[in-house]
């Protein structure tokens, strides 16, 4: 799958679990592993010019990953961002072999990582809708994920009558309770004087 895919499942991990970062990497790198299971796009390197269209589209997908990595991480919540990084870091990790490989010629992962990792992929030519349309559920579920989160964090946040104030009844003006507006200087029930 695209690099952008895996950061926007991190995302939605990271979300599910705010306060346990540790488990919240672990689940990020299962789910690539399950996203790289399903058929995805692909090309066949050896083929000639096989190189220069992966990395082509490579490059594409890791500027679009870097830059939802760097909104994601934005716009989480503080208290939420710990977790939500490193699921984004575990949903990313396993792919760290492809541009490392590129740039200095070693691949960075122990052969039996290198095994499991290369024999789940269901890579295919014919698989970019597949990659469009995982992208576009993503991208939509974290959007409802983000709504959600701030639509309960204003619920909490109001207060425990459920005005609109502190301490405010639903229904009732504030200023009512307070009688009519007197001059600083007049007493209750005076008449006020003409100037």
């Amino acid at each position: 799958m695209f690099v952008t895919n895996h950061v926007l499942a991190g995302a939605l991990i990271g979300n599910r679990y705010p306060d346990r970062p540790v488990t919240a990497f672990l689940a990020g790198v299962g789910s690539h592993l399950a996203m790289d299971a399903v058929p995805h796009w692909g090309c066949d390197v050896s083929a000639p010019g096989g190189p220069e269209r992966f990395f082509r589209v490579a490059r594409r997908d890791g500027l679009l990953g870097l830059a939802v990595v760097g909104s994601v991480l934005l716009l989480t919540d503080r208290r939420r961002r710990v977790a939500t990084a490193a699921a984004v870091f575990g949903s990313v990790v396993l792919d760290l072999d492809k541009p490392v490989e590129h740039c200095f010629g070693v691949n960075p992962f122990p052969d039996v990582v290198q095994r499991i990792h290369g024999g789940i992929q269901r890579e295919s030519r014919d698989g970019m809708p597949v990659e469009l349309a995982a992208g576009a559920l993503l991208a939509f579920a974290d959007a409802w994920m983000a709504v959600e989160i701030r639509r309960k964090t204003r619920a909490r946040l109001r207060p425990l009558g459920g005005g609109q104030g502190r301490g405010q009844e639903p229904g009732r003006d504030p200023l009512r309770r307070m009688g009519p507006l007197r001059h600083p200087g007049e007493r209750a029930g005076a008449r006020a004087h003409a100037p």
